[in-house]
């Protein structure tokens, strides 16, 4: 057993180790991972126990609640600002209220895009896995786009 962030600094690793030769001595290295922002801290170390830069994408409000969840236009942006540069998207699907899941059918859809080749998706699903609902959003994830872990 291991705990959450050393899962996914493992994981992060795996996939950094994972990438062609080739694609490690060019100029641009895949070092970025981008993170949907929750108030914990393990995701963040783990990202740089794996040696890799973390680019912390903000959340936003939902409309009509106090709801926070994930800012898809931040996500994209991010995605194009490093293009080229991102190893991996880490998304939640649990976390303390007023925190929801991220959407992580559509994060899955944005890694699967063609100009965002080679995007790992991953997911921390470390306390969600009784929750019927967030099971099925990964489901679905694995169905419209990219989950990689």
């Amino acid at each position: 057993p291991l705990c959450t962030g050393m899962s996914v600094a493992l994981v992060l690793a795996a996939l950094r180790d994972g990438l062609p030769a080739s694609s490690q001595r060019t100029e641009q290295r895949r070092d970025v991972v981008l993170w949907s922002r929750i108030d914990q801290k393990s995701c963040y170390k783990a990202v740089l126990s794996a040696g890799l830069t973390c680019i912390v994408i903000p959340t936003t409000i939902c409309n009509g609640s106090d709801e926070v969840t994930t800012d898809l236009d931040a996500m994209e942006q991010s995605l194009e600002k490093y293009r080229g540069r991102v190893l991996a998207v880490i998304s939640t699907t649990s976390c303390f209220a007023p925190r929801v899941p991220d959407r992580v059918d559509e994060i899955a859809k944005l890694c699967a895009r063609e100009e965002n080749r080679g995007v790992a998706h991953v997911i921390n699903h470390a306390y969600g896995l009784q929750c019927g609902t967030t099971c099925k959003l990964i489901n679905r994830a694995c169905v419209v786009g990219r989950v990689d872990a």
